[in-house]
């Protein structure tokens, strides 16, 4: 268990250790300065370890995950950071007290201007910039809303030391303070819930999903397999979902069909893989955006997760090989640095058909040295001790982005067909739909394809793959 808070602690001031010396969005004082002064407002007043870590985290959504033009507020931080770092500690096993004046700080400022125009022109101009982008002024309704709350007193404390937490010059306190304040309240929580009988903490403290032995698998190797997920209805649905994706005719701006030779037909053209079909199939939507499989990988991540990307990778007969490879290479078109990726098999999978093979724990070597064409360096895979993994219908299988892994040709009479979903930290963002957009661009399916362009330049987007 401690073992586990620590890895919570790590994550939860990793932000501060790389972020903190940001300024704070037209403010005369960094992210660090304004939330430990913050936090020193709350101590000076007598309050809890509670209120004092909240003040401290209430504008942890700003510099704990990553956001684009479309949540930025002109420049002021992150539109609904509150809720982002609400949501953030919540994972994580903090109390609802912490997670609710987080989340509540930016309604107390929209209270505040509701009963008192006095309050408002005594904000920042930063301030009341954001103001616009958070809705402005409660109606009466919400007003009404806001006092019902048993917190709403305290939500405005931490709504007046936020506006004074903004002095230059003042010290910033050791942030082993924060963390050792921070780990006694983990521990505690652990406690309550235990004694209570409760099934709610954070993931990273009690796996809901997985058991100690898997998650310790998974640390050990870079790889979990777990036989027979599905059941036998959910496998006959998944083998009637992927026959029709592969029925659907080449169609431009809609799923991405992609095509290869056969082992030995250098002019021949069979369907090699289909991406980027999520929002035309309900089903796969579903089960791949579920709440229990994003719960897994929350739980391998150690932080909620996001789906990134979605194939499907056919192998019909005489379909060839993929290359040695890691995916990290190839996933860094947005800053990323972590994946993982779930293998869903609708076929068997074994040495014949070209199953998957890999490098159980080798994924803690980071990027290896790699060719031109961003593959492992030949002589360096041919050093390496590639394990196949055979698997069954309805099985799955999760791989870390750093894992070395590559499958040979499918020499059967029977495809070896395989979804492979990937998966990013949230807290690195969601670029699902950007990235097939700059896909469509620099490698799209043939059906737009231009013939007088090449296209073999196909950068990450074709890594080890034989796609023509």
């Amino acid at each position: 268990m401690n073992n586990q808070i620590e890895l919570v602690l790590d994550q939860v001031f990793e932000p501060y250790l790389k972020h903190g010396g940001d300024d704070y969005i037209g403010e005369p004082v960094s992210q660090i300065e304004h939330m430990s002064q913050c936090a020193e407002l709350a101590r000076r007043q007598g309050h809890d370890d509670e209120v004092i870590l909240a003040a401290f985290f209430h504008d942890l959504g700003h510099i704990c995950a990553k956001y684009d033009e479309a949540d930025d507020m002109g420049g002021y931080g992150r539109i609904s950071h509150e809720k982002v770092g609400a949501d953030f500690l919540r994972f994580r096993g903090f109390s609802e007290k912490i997670v609710a004046l987080v989340e509540r700080h930016v309604e107390a400022k929209r209270y505040l201007c509701a009963r008192s125009s006095a309050y408002y022109n005594k904000l920042s101009q930063a301030s009341k910039q954001t103001l616009t982008f958070q809705g402005g002024a409660m109606s009466a309704a919400e007003v009404a809303a806001f006092e019902s709350d048993p917190l709403h007193s305290l939500c405005i404390k931490v709504r007046a030391w936020d506006e004074l937490a903004k002095q230059q010059n003042q010290p910033v306190p050791d942030l082993d303070i924060y963390r050792s304040m921070a780990r006694k309240h983990l521990q505690q929580q652990a406690v309550v819930s235990r004694l209570q009988g409760r099934n709610d903490r954070s993931p990273l403290l009690m796996s809901n999903y997985l058991s100690e032995h898997q998650l310790n698998l998974w640390q050990q190797d870079g790889c979990l397999k777990i036989g027979d997920y599905f059941t036998e209805s959910q496998k006959q649905e998944l083998l009637a979902w992927v026959a029709d994706m592969q029925a659907r005719p080449e169609s431009a701006g809609k799923w991405m069909k992609y095509f290869e030779a056969p082992v030995g037909e250098p002019g021949g053209r069979q369907l090699c893989r289909v991406e980027n079909f999520l929002q035309f199939h309900a089903g796969f939507d579903a089960l791949l955006r579920g709440e229990k499989l994003i719960g897994i990988l929350s739980e391998l991540m150690g932080e909620p997760a996001v789906l990134f990307k979605e194939k499907i990778n056919f192998k019909l007969p005489g379909g060839n090989g993929f290359l040695p490879h890691q995916d990290a290479p190839a996933f860094t078109s947005f800053d990323q640095t972590y994946h993982i990726t779930m293998m869903v098999n609708i076929d068997p999978c074994n040495e014949e058909n070209g199953c998957l093979e890999m490098v159980p724990g080798h994924h803690r070597q980071g990027i290896l040295p790699t060719a031109a064409d961003a593959t492992i360096d030949p002589d360096l895979a041919e050093t390496l001790n590639w394990e196949p993994l055979p698997s069954e219908i309805g099985d799955i299988v999760f791989f870390d982005s750093y894992l070395p892994h590559r499958s040979g040709p499918n020499r059967s009479e029977q495809p070896r067909r395989v979804l492979y979903i990937t998966y990013n930290r949230a807290s690195e963002g969601s670029y699902r739909e950007k990235y097939y957009r700059c896909k469509r661009d620099v490698f799209p399916p043939d059906i737009e394809r231009d013939p007088k362009k090449e296209y073999k330049d196909s950068g990450v987007f074709n890594v080890g793959n034989p796609i023509k």
